[in-house]
């Protein structure tokens, strides 16, 4: 089964009682908006017949499919709390709740070969470089870390500045602490700034990737066509720093 064909039938599934901020709809758009970054880190995570130990930080329905498309892997999820754990159980996969803002993981040293950390960092309290150490800590010699973070020089932030707005939500919204999966984006990332951060954790950058929506998707019909954003994202396309998400793979 393909993500697409995972999201569409979720959106078939009536018996699902529990959503991510506890809404259908805004879990529906976040995966749609969500689709070709999942499908890149898809790629990124190690096939093989070997059973291997994952861990999403940030519980979503792509955690479950994690585990439907790799039923052999022994899945795990980090999350604020566990609004989630229903789903989790019946597809297998295990969540402990955890506060990140506290910098620790639940873990012990070496316990994963694979750390799926994206769209989570920009809403941490926490200094990063204490995370990205926590995560390189319960990675195993060989472990790989796929980390994503927003990238605040993305062309709809530099127009922003350009009129003079804020390219960042509003601080009420940023810091509201009444979220049910955490806070807002706290602080966005250039791709200078994640790599320099990865080095202070000691971990090494083996691939770098600026992501963004292929216009191409609305054209194959894979997600609703927007003249306006398709206009967005051809030209995004063409420059990679314009991009709006930074994907990094690391090891130790």
């Amino acid at each position: 089964m393909t993500l697409h064909e995972y999201v569409e039938r979720l959106k078939q599934d009536e018996t699902i009682s529990a959503f991510l901020e506890a809404d259908r709809r805004a879990e529906i758009e976040y995966l749609e908006a969500s689709k070709s970054r999942f499908e890149r880190i898809l790629r990124s995570v190690p096939a093989g017949r070997e059973p291997l130990r994952l861990l999403d930080i940030g519980t979503t329905p792509f955690t479950l499919f994690l585990k439907e498309k790799f039923p052999h892997y022994d899945v795990w999820t980090l999350d604020r709390t566990e609004h989630l754990k229903g789903r989790c159980q019946q597809a297998g996969v295990q969540l402990k709740a955890c506060d990140l803002d506290d910098g620790t993981f639940p873990f012990e040293d070496g316990f994963f070969d694979v750390v799926i950390f994206t769209e989570v960092l920009e809403h941490i309290f926490a200094p990063p470089t204490q995370v990205l150490g926590e995560v390189r800590r319960i990675m195993r010699p060989s472990g790989k870390l796929i980390l994503g973070v927003p990238n605040i020089a993305r062309l709809s932030e530099r127009i922003k500045l350009l009129f003079g707005y804020s390219p960042l939500p509003a601080a009420d919204h940023q810091m509201n602490k009444d979220w049910l999966h955490g806070h807002g984006h706290l602080h966005e990332y250039t791709r200078s700034e994640i790599l320099s951060l990865c080095r202070a954790a000691q971990l090494r950058a083996t691939h770098v990737e600026m992501l963004a929506i292929s216009p191409w998707d609305m054209l194959r019909g894979r997600m609703k066509f927007r003249p306006k954003q398709f206009l967005y994202y051809s030209v995004v396309s063409m420059f990679p720093s314009f991009r709006g998400c930074i994907h990094v793979e690391c090891c130790k």
